[in-house]
């Protein structure tokens, strides 16, 4: 190991995952209980026009080089098909994470929603040879400044890298 630090993959469970949002799955008691249908709604929040995308995870070495928050937009991430993935995250915090308060978890088929403020590594990496298909669902001037036309210092969130001895995913 080159990092000097492994991060560890958990499952995904609610309890688990509380400290940077939630795991999309159906509460004790639904929102609404129809006789053809039981809905179950979630506290998404921007503040900007909505974004759906599909995006493809590629397998690539299980290293964090860069990780993210952001402050407008309740990111979530839903894992519809290729390998499992795992995504990295620390809980909301002014400083950077260090390396030791990372945690990851495989999602097979889940989906999660960051906290306002969550850190998150900006890449997910699949535990196969396909990749990690997930329907992504963002805001526009987030991923604008990102994405679209980026900027030298977005705004709407924080991006650091670890340079020097990236922290490594511990797959066995």
């Amino acid at each position: 190991m080159t990092s000097g630090h492994g991060i560890e993959i958990e499952t995904l469970t609610p309890e688990a995952f509380a400290p940077y949002g939630r795991v999309f799955q159906p509460h004790e008691i639904p929102d609404f209980d129809l006789p053809t249908k039981s809905v179950h709604r979630f506290p998404w929040q921007c503040d900007a026009p909505l974004i759906l995308q599909l995006i493809s995870f590629k397998p690539q070495p299980f290293k964090v080089h860069k990780i993210e928050r952001h402050f407008h937009v309740t990111e979530s991430r839903m894992h519809i098909g290729g390998s499992p993935t795992v995504i990295v995250v620390s809980e909301p915090a002014e400083e950077v994470p260090t390396p030791a308060k990372l945690r990851a978890f495989r999602l097979d088929r889940q989906g999660v929603m960051f906290k306002l403020g969550t850190w998150h590594a900006v890449d997910a990496y699949p535990l196969g040879n396909e990749p990690g298909l997930f329907l992504f669902l963002s805001d526009k001037e987030t991923q604008s400044e990102l994405f679209d036309k980026p900027v030298a210092e977005p705004k709407r969130s924080i991006i650091r890298t670890y340079d020097e001895n990236p922290p490594e995913i511990l797959v066995d």
